[in-house]
């Protein structure tokens, strides 16, 4: 390799791309002088085919690019670790093909370590907070101590997963920060924290965001919507009424599963709803159920209600 030469990169296959900002990102690998194998890269790259969303954007790249050299690479719990490596921000001129003719235009990249993918990230387990939750909030969190504040995420924007590690992605918007929470631990239970009472607003908004995610304040019956707050039991799920079309197209037993999965999530995000120790599950039989209470679902619309009972046909 030429000494003239910073680095090769090889481009594999678009990740993802927002025509209305020119701003696109691509996977690939870079071959570095000093370093015998290739690396796996993603290339953000931002082409000038509107000069005035170049100009526009482009300070946004050098402010990263900047942080990156003066706060970021020389973290040593971060960098690699959550922060993507940065392998150099460059500028150069490209040939755009445009539906009539060639044009060339200016293009600025930058080039991170491969950070995973931003879709189908999982928050919750279908029972409660999922590991990788608690890593992003953690790591939200060690970011805030050492004195950084990311300033431009939520749980659909720059954050990504690989092999069920999170990264932190587009720090063109992060700058130092004192944060009033640095000394703050969290609970075993991440939602016992009281977000309205923490004075950082980012660590704040990340949990507001997440508790709305991962334990929201209601879930669907049938035809309703249900305050978590407002259930207590798992016969209290089940008892409650629904609407009349679902009284033929839903078995009972389908029925009973919801109650048991919704009864399972409350049981596992209890402080999220009520004061106290949380209950055991208990007893998840339907013929247990049937056998202790019978079986009187109550249907109903704008216009009529139906009282199903265990002797009608449609319910055994």
């Amino acid at each position: 390799m030429s000494p003239d030469i910073v680095a090769i990169v090889d481009v594999a296959e678009k990740m993802k791309e927002n025509f209305r900002l020119d701003e696109f990102h691509y996977k690939g690998r870079i071959s570095l002088p000093d370093e015998s194998s290739s690396q796996e890269v993603v290339v953000r790259m931002l082409v000038g085919r509107s000069k005035a969303v170049y100009s526009e954007t482009l300070p946004r790249y050098i402010h990263e690019a900047k942080f990156y050299q003066d706060h970021l690479c020389g973290n040593e719990s971060l960098y690699g670790n959550g922060v993507p490596k940065h392998y150099g921000f460059y500028e150069t001129k490209l040939t755009w093909k445009a539906p009539r003719h060639d044009v060339l235009v200016d293009c600025a990249c930058i080039v991170y370590q491969y950070y995973g993918s931003s879709k189908n990230l999982q928050w919750s387990t279908g029972t409660g907070v999922s590991d990788f939750s608690l890593r992003v909030v953690k790591l939200l969190f060690e970011m805030h101590k050492s004195g950084i504040r990311h300033g431009f995420f939520n749980l659909t924007t720059n954050i990504a997963c690989l092999d069920g590690k999170p990264f932190f992605t587009d720090f063109s918007q992060a700058c130092k920060h004192d944060c009033p929470e640095k000394e703050f631990k969290l609970p075993v239970r991440l939602f016992d924290v009281d977000t309205d009472t923490l004075k950082c607003a980012e660590l704040r908004g990340l949990l507001k965001q997440l508790r709305r995610t991962v334990a929201p304040f209601r879930f669907h019956w049938y035809g309703y919507d249900v305050d978590y707050a407002r259930v207590d039991s798992l016969d209290n799920i089940f008892k409650r009424k629904r609407r009349t079309r679902f009284r033929r197209n839903t078995p009972v037993e389908e029925q009973w599963e919801h109650a048991v999965k919704v009864w399972k999530f409350l049981c596992a995000n209890w402080s999220s709803y009520h004061e106290g120790e949380a209950p055991p599950v208990g007893d998840t039989s339907f013929e247990a159920y049937k056998a202790k209470y019978g079986l009187n679902i109550v249907y109903e619309d704008e216009k009529y209600d139906y009282h199903d009972s265990d002797d009608e046909e449609c319910l055994t």
